[in-house]
């Protein structure tokens, strides 16, 4: 059986904990926009947070948050990441 997904425009959010700086930010949403189903990623750098729009019928939500985690890893962040449901 497969996993069932949203169709339509989702969005998941999520903020950084070990950002210091406005111009860390930009990492993510360059990784982000090159993911198949992103619609639109938008940058708060004065919170940490990033807003990622998504088509649920291409991308998975628990796909999503683990590219998130896999390059917050991968660009020296950790593993310093809520993502808000």
């Amino acid at each position: 059986m497969g996993i069932a997904r949203k169709a339509g425009r989702q969005e998941i959010s999520f903020t950084i904990q070990t950002i210091e700086c406005v111009a860390c930010t930009p990492v993510f949403s360059r990784n982000l926009r090159k993911l198949l189903g992103v619609l639109e990623v938008k940058e708060l750098p004065i919170t940490n947070k990033i807003i990622v729009a998504y088509d649920g019928a291409l991308l998975d939500r628990d796909a999503l948050e683990a590219e998130i985690r896999r390059i917050s890893k991968g660009a020296g962040f950790g593993d310093k990441i809520i993502v808000h449901r």
